[in-house]
């Protein structure tokens, strides 16, 4: 949450915004100290002043701005108490894990092994790809969890459409029901067509997942890091399941391990919740 506190603190003053003013380079300032700072120049045009870029003239005040400011300064607490509202007691559907997947006795954790476990036919269950569906499957409202990733291992997050084809061999896409982003030799890429690269931030180890099913859309954070990797609109509304993909292990190692986790994390999911 402290980086959401500095996104209010004008460069300049070092106070919170007041009026604020967002340039055409995106950074912003107060008006005052803009008009201050514009007074300064030798020929009196305005520069920004951490970038230098020239500005033609001194936009109006952002209203988005100041209301985010405002929503900070007074509703901190509130902030930090949205997140549990929407928070699910989730665990994965062991009846829907490929036959390579091993989940833990909790059924909160899940990797792929290396034997192949109840290699039974079975219409739930993902015939050929190594992933799990998450419980309970969702229809409506606003659902959010969080997931442990391990640092440098490739996986999937995201949901599926209840329906999609479990026997299918082909990857994940939108087209196919899939809403998932997916992180591949360090960048992260999302399931559309197509597909969407992303960077990621660094040291990635929590993400948030937010469902807004009447909304239809997902939004997923980078929850260690307070920032927001993707988000997406028009998911198709039918019955829709978390879905996990770890990465495959190789000759030398397990692969890596997702975790479903119990503590409630904060950043900007809570500004996030506020502001929709």
């Amino acid at each position: 949450m402290a980086s959401l506190q500095e996104d209010i603190i004008c460069p300049v003053c070092l106070r919170s915004f007041s009026k604020p003013i967002s340039l055409s380079c995106v950074h912003i300032f107060c008006y005052n100290c803009l008009q201050k700072w514009k007074l300064k120049g030798e020929d009196l045009k305005l520069t920004c002043p951490l970038c230098r870029e020239v500005i033609s003239e001194i936009p109006l005040v952002d209203p988005h701005v100041r209301i985010f400011t405002i929503c900070i300064q007074q509703h901190w607490f509130l902030l930090e108490q949205s997140l549990p509202r929407f928070q699910e007691h989730m665990t994965l559907d062991a009846a829907t894990a490929n036959s390579s997947i091993v989940l833990s006795d909790d059924l909160r954790q899940v990797h792929c092994g290396k034997i192949y476990h109840n290699p039974m036919e079975d219409t739930q269950r993902f015939a050929y790809v190594a992933c799990v569906l998450g419980t309970p499957c969702f229809s409506s409202g606003r659902h959010y969890w969080e997931v442990e990733v391990e640092e440098g291992k490739g996986w999937a997050l995201g949901i599926c459409q209840d329906s999609v084809d479990r026997r299918s061999k082909g990857g994940f896409s939108s087209e196919q029901g899939f809403w998932v982003i997916s992180m591949k030799a360090g960048t992260i890429h999302f399931s559309s067509i197509p597909e969407t690269t992303i960077s990621a931030s660094p040291g990635l180890s929590r993400v948030g997942i937010f469902l807004d099913v009447e909304m239809e859309e997902i939004t997923f954070f980078d929850v260690r890091n307070d920032a927001l990797i993707y988000k997406c609109s028009n998911v198709f509304l039918e019955p829709l399941r978390p879905f996990f993909c770890p990465e495959l292990p190789g000759e030398e190692d397990n692969g890596g391990f997702l975790s479903i986790c119990l503590t409630k994390g904060h950043g900007v999911f809570s500004f996030y919740l506020c502001i929709k």
